[in-house]
């Protein structure tokens, strides 16, 4: 049994193997400066780890040192829009709403937020539509709304480094 893990190991481990959603110590100490949470639901879950996955790429190249933190608080709602008249929901929404904290020491410089809507269809006899199209709903808000945060980030380091320009 023990040689057949260890099999099992080095054959996975030749194909090159990584988990998906693997957690690095040394990604963690090297992006401090990134903090993405969701208020509604743990940190592992799937909206806070591509959210986290597309800022880090996003925000990678910013201009400020380690004594800058940015946190992302997201917060997801659902609901239903249109019924049918048998009160069926036909069609659905959902919002992502994100609050954008830049804090330098531990003091807050810049607090904002932004938010993100979209809808989609449901169908009242396929269980499996319903759930693809809110899955694709939520990768089409978590796609944009990274965008808009990348943005504003962006344009605050920008502010920043003006403002020391200024100041020199």
């Amino acid at each position: 049994m023990k040689y057949s893990l260890v099999f099992l190991f080095l054959l996975l481990t030749a194909c090159s193997f990584t988990p998906m959603l693997q957690t690095n110590e040394a990604d963690i100490d090297k992006d401090v400066k990134l903090v993405v949470e969701n208020i509604n639901k743990d940190g592992n879950s799937y909206t806070v780890q591509m959210m986290r996955q597309r800022l880090r790429c996003a925000l990678s190249n910013l201009q400020l040192d380690n004594q800058y933190k940015v946190y992302i608080r997201l917060n997801e709602e659902t609901g239903n829009l249109a019924y049918a008249t048998d009160a069926t929901a036909m069609r659905a929404m959902m919002r992502f709403t994100a609050q954008i904290i830049i804090s330098y020491q531990g003091q807050t410089l810049y607090e904002t937020k932004l938010a993100s809507v979209t809808s989609y269809s449901q169908n009242a006899n396929d269980e499996f539509i319903n759930q693809s199209a809110a899955q694709g709903a939520q990768e089409r808000l978590i796609e944009g709304l990274s965008i808009d945060i990348s943005r504003e980030v962006q344009r605050f380091a920008k502010d920043q480094e003006q403002e020391r320009a200024s100041n020199v």
